[in-house]
């Protein structure tokens, strides 16, 4: 037993590890700046340090965020790309450069040309320290526009535009034509300069542990999941504070879908073909037929409001007041989450209870449980000591989805009856693009099915020592 267990968490190591570079895979594909979004709002009465803030500011929270490093412990990309291109910032700058050399493959003068263009933005910001026109915005809304484009007719089309925003203002012109035209001529040089054939010249690139996935796994193995991007909290946290109403909701549904379908679907086994077993098939037929979501819209309309039965409360689950008595917080909760629960458990006794009839029916028909009725032992010792006990494999399979089932089985109940758990917070963290929630639940619901499985297959020997956990196995 020792030597299979170990031999299961062993191998749950590399699927951890490959669950986790999916999540950080995802976490970096996902749209948008993540560092922008925490940025707070720097004001200040020139543009020129406002700019200055903003760049520091920037830079800390990429070093704090570990985004000041490469992504992975290598990289493979083709020879056009500089190994210090991560340094970029911000993220949409880098995207834009990475554009530029996939179009000519030649990083010394794209970096000269984007140089010249940051050259030419620093010089518009210290321009209206004692300058304001009309043309010196467009022009530097212009130029910082340009940090996004990579097509050469659009480019030029821009360039054209800063000359005539020029011509209209003499200081303007005076202190950024011989700067605008040398920014025309360096993008120029883009097209003259290209080197195409980089572009597939495979490189390989050592980046040791200095790199965004080393840390990031590094701070998860250490409880750190990151910060919640709404509330500013720890993730831990957040999802501590969701976890246990998904915890009760989710714990009462699965522990009242096994009390009442493991002895359902044994009597129905045990009296198979007979009316009860007719009718209750029936009966669990519909109830797993029925959506969930759509009996959880039908009873909060008509069990919730005043105009049809208002008898339980539709929101929340219900505020306790100071020095409650426990038998008023049970009585308020229970109220509350009456309606959630129904709802998740009907559709699991239903399943549960069909699964454990067809089992138990198999195993009533084998050889050893005529030989033990031929021996004269009670009925009901058959039954439960004999053939319940080999009838528990498929419980026990199920078993498996039970832990993440109990943390994220009511997504939808959820947002139906305002229930603030870990369903909530998925689909709120999802609509308000809280990547670091989503990934950290991603993760804990992966955690959970490896743990599921691992019990499983020990639960497995329990219910019949046949089954032999060995090192073949």
């Amino acid at each position: 037993m020792t030597a299979y267990l170990l031999k299961r968490l062993l191998l749950a190591i590399p699927t951890l590890l490959v669950i986790s570079l999916l999540a950080f895979g995802l976490n970096q594909c996902t749209p948008g700046d993540t560092i922008a979004t925490q940025m707070p709002d720097i004001r200040s009465s020139t543009l020129l340090k406002t700019a200055d803030l903003y760049k520091k500011e920037y830079r800390r929270l990429a070093k704090d965020m570990g985004a000041d490093s490469p992504l992975f412990y290598f990289s493979l990309s083709s020879q056009a790309y500089p190994d210090t291109l991560y340094r970029i910032i911000p993220k949409a700058d880098r995207e834009n450069l990475s554009q530029l050399i996939g179009l000519y493959g030649n990083w010394p003068p794209i970096q000269a040309y984007y140089q010249q263009l940051q050259k030419c933005i620093q010089q518009t910001l210290i321009i209206s320290d004692g300058h304001k026109s009309d043309a010196l915005i467009k022009t530097r809304t212009k130029l910082q526009q340009l940090s996004i484009r990579s097509q050469p007719k659009e480019i030029n089309m821009f360039i054209d535009s800063l000359h005539a925003f020029l011509q209209v203002d003499s200081l303007l012109n005076a202190e950024l034509q011989q700067d605008i035209n040398q920014l025309r001529e360096r993008h120029d040089q883009l097209a003259l300069q290209a080197t195409h054939y980089k572009k597939y010249i495979p490189v390989f690139r050592w980046n040791a542990t200095n790199n965004q996935y080393h840390n990031w796994f590094n701070r998860l193995l250490h409880g750190d999941l990151g910060e919640d991007k709404k509330t500013g909290l720890k993730v831990a946290v957040v999802i501590k504070q969701a976890l246990r109403w998904t915890v009760q909701l989710n714990g009462i549904s699965i522990l009242l879908a096994f009390l009442l379908s493991i002895p359902l679907g044994v009597y129905a086994a045990h009296w198979s073909g007979s009316k009860f077993d007719r009718l209750l098939s029936v009966f669990l037929v519909l109830l797993y037929a029925m959506p969930s979501f759509w009996v959880a819209t039908m009873l909060s309309k008509f069990l919730t409001v005043p105009e049809w039965f208002a008898i339980f409360p539709v929101m929340g689950v219900g505020d306790i007041p100071e020095n409650a008595s426990w038998w008023e917080t049970i009585s308020i909760r229970s109220h509350h989450l009456f309606l959630p629960v129904f709802c998740i458990t009907y559709g699991s006794l239903a399943f549960i209870t069909r699964q454990v009839r067809n089992s138990m029916i198999g195993v009533l028909n084998s050889d050893y449980v005529r030989t033990a009725r031929a021996k004269g032992l009670p009925e009901r010792s058959i039954i439960w000591k004999h053939a319940f006990r080999n009838a528990m494999f498929p419980i026990i399979t199920m078993f498996a989805s039970l832990l993440p089932a109990i943390v994220a089985g009511s997504i939808i109940i959820e947002r139906i009856f305002s229930i603030p758990g870990i369903g909530w917070l998925t689909i709120e963290s999802i609509y308000t693009k809280n990547w670091p929630i989503v990934y950290a639940l991603l993760l804990m619901t992966a955690v959970l099915t490896i743990i599921g499985i691992l019990l499983s297959d020990l639960l497995y020997a329990w219910a019949d020592p046949r089954v032999k956990l060995s090192n073949k196995n």
